[in-house]
């Protein structure tokens, strides 16, 4: 199994004492991206589940409409380099249909992702996002980078053939139009954070039909679902989901 961390030596201190110790650090790759036979970019990210990013990375930009229009992919991990050869779509944001949740499965999911993030608790260096339907975790995925383990994330779910009009998206990150965006090309109605969105998330919301939910954290959480007006709409469409 692949070690995601490294051990480095640290002095730690505390309390006006300094004391030697060693500390867990997370293991970062920087992978150079080329598409059809051009240099588009560099992602920086855990050495995990590269594929799947690069398969979600390209469907949650719009770039592609499905596994398929990748005609081959190849990763050199001694060079950090990845080739691709894709088929580009013509594929536009659509409207989300209404995913009816209960209130007390988002805080519990919430809360799990909190809890089942081992990475986290070994280096404080890492996002985590979780894919679910109803009250089942379909996908969790952890990285340094809070698209990054988005796009793994939807990546291993387009392998599996999942299809995403009835789950939602957990985040411990915030939620800028970005990730927002990444969300509806997707087609995942329901976006969950325990931190906040922003003024731009929440108008292309709006459009979009994206329900977003922030500051889920113990007993409360914000639902922001709002119409292209602006005023704001039923939190949870009718009927919700009885408890389980």
């Amino acid at each position: 199994m692949m070690e995601f961390t490294k051990q480095y030596p640290v002095i730690r201190y505390e309390d006006g004492r300094e004391t030697p110790s060693m500390d867990e650090v997370l293991a970062e790759c920087s992978l150079n991206v080329h598409i059809n036979g051009r240099f588009t970019e560099v992602l920086h990210c855990i050495p995990e589940y590269l594929e799947e990013m690069l398969l979600g990375r390209l469907y949650t930009s719009g770039v592609i409409s499905s596994p398929e229009d990748i005609m081959d992919l190849s990763i050199c991990p001694s060079l950090n380099r990845a080739d691709l050869k894709i088929r580009e779509t013509d594929r536009t944001m659509v409207r989300l249909p209404d995913l009816h949740i209960c209130p007390d499965h988002i805080l519990s999911l919430s809360q799990h992702l909190l809890d089942a993030s081992e990475l986290f608790r070994k280096t404080g260096n890492v996002h985590s996002v979780m894919l679910c339907r109803d009250y089942a975790v379909l996908y969790m995925t952890e990285d340094l980078d809070r698209s990054r383990a988005f796009e793994k994330t939807v990546g291993r779910a387009l392998k599996d053939r999942v299809d995403f009009a009835g789950t939602s998206v957990y985040t411990t990150g915030r939620i800028p139009r970005p990730i927002a965006e990444k969300a509806i090309w997707a087609g995942i109605p329901v976006i969950v954070s325990r931190s906040a969105p922003t003024d731009l998330t929440l108008e292309l919301a709006a459009e979009y039909n994206l329900t977003v939910i922030g500051f889920a954290r113990r007993n409360r959480m914000n639902i922001y679902r709002t119409s292209r007006d602006g005023s704001a709409t039923p939190s949870f469409p009718s009927p919700v989901m009885p408890d389980m």
